[in-house]
């Protein structure tokens, strides 16, 4: 059985350590009730002061212990980049301090494990940033499979994920690019994503095989003096078998230019549904959701209840992304260490997905199927 975290009755003070997605926990935050976000951190002091400013934070800092030394702080966001998602998690649950911690979870499987178990020895509030099971299309799935749409049994998932965020070769080399700092490329961007659906809608990976590749290998320095190495991969493709036999196919790719969509199919004895996201689309955090059942039925376009979508309507849509998929994060993790209501996707689902993640490292090394565990 969980501990529950103490129960908290006032305001909860919060800190942001890490720009670019940090920026995105901001915005969730600021529509979060009963939420003051006490402090930021980023590694370059100026642009930390600037988004200081921007969302009236008053504690800034370019070192994240300084953060974590901030005085009544109940909770922080860790977007850092990952090889530094242990190391201050770890020290913030020293602090007694609960943690949302950015995707995926860590370097690797060891971390995360170390990570969970701390979070639960110290009866600390832990989730992972799997926003994407908040897009309304997802949970109407998840539903839909819980209802038996598709039939009393599930035969294959399939997932794709194409985008062109790598795909520039003038795009300055930096730490995404680096296997030191980052362990996985555009299967810590995007795969991870879908790993986590699929587990989510299914049930946990058994086993894997993977092909990658790195097709844009150099990537110029910043401050133009060279050009550095590019350790990770840009595109990955793997089969895998999931619990209960059922058979799984995802592919992933950061150079696929002019494009930006997800799909992810689940086919059963009875029927079959179709999510499909389109990121170039203005209402893309909600997505579209088809169906089929029976022998020659069609697919349809299938009605995403209001509950569901409740509020996306009043948001810009520049910043729905935030303050619609995130906000869902952000409240249940303060509801978490408010009232002792553990929630997900917790650490313990950062930890399947990134057992996940270092099977398919070796799968793609030693070029055989792995077992997750």
């Amino acid at each position: 059985m969980m501990d529950m975290p103490q129960r908290h009755d006032r305001r909860l003070k919060v800190g942001v350590i890490g720009g670019g997605f940090g920026r995105t926990h901001l915005m969730a935050y600021r529509v979060s009730e009963n939420v003051e976000i006490a402090a930021f951190c980023q590694r370059t002091r100026s642009a930390a002061e600037s988004v200081a400013k921007e969302f009236h934070i008053p504690h800034v800092f370019a070192d994240y212990r300084e953060l974590l030394d901030v005085q009544g702080l109940d909770a922080v966001s860790v977007a850092a980049p990952p090889y530094l998602h242990y190391p201050i998690a770890m020290e913030a649950m020293d602090r007694g301090i609960h943690v949302l911690c950015e995707k995926p979870l860590a370097m690797n499987k060891d971390e995360a494990a170390a990570m969970l178990l701390k979070a639960q020895e110290a009866r600390l509030a832990h989730m992972t940033a799997f926003n994407y099971r908040f897009i309304p299309a997802i949970r109407r799935m998840k539903e839909l499979l819980e209802e038996g749409y598709v039939g009393g049994r599930i035969y294959h998932v399939g997932g794709v994920w194409f985008a062109g965020r790598r795909a520039d070769q003038s795009a300055p080399f930096g730490w995404r690019y680096k296997k030191e700092q980052a362990a996985v490329g555009v299967l810590g961007d995007m795969g991870v994503h879908l790993i986590d659906l699929a587990r989510w809608l299914v049930g946990d990976f058994k086993k894997v095989c993977g092909h990658a590749a790195i097709f844009n290998r150099e990537r110029r320095l910043p401050d133009g003096s060279g050009k550095g190495e590019v350790s990770v991969e840009d595109t990955c493709a793997f089969v895998a078998e999931m619990e209960g036999g059922v058979q799984a196919s995802i592919h992933v790719s950061g150079v696929a230019r002019y494009s930006n969509y997800q799909t992810l199919d689940v086919f059963g004895s009875d029927g079959m549904l179709r999510l499909a996201i389109d990121r170039r689309d203005s209402d893309w955090m909600v997505g579209r959701l088809w169906g089929a059942r029976g022998a020659d039925a069609a697919a349809e376009l299938l009605p995403i209840p209001e509950r569901l979508t409740q509020g996306l309507d009043r948001l810009d849509p520049k910043q729905a992304a935030g303050e619609f998929l995130f906000a869902n994060l952000t409240r249940r993790f303060a509801q978490w260490i408010r009232a002792g209501e553990p929630a997900i996707p917790s650490f313990r689902d950062g930890l399947e997905a990134q057992k996940v993640l270092d099977a398919l490292l070796k799968s793609v090394a030693e070029e055989r199927w792995v077992e997750v565990a």
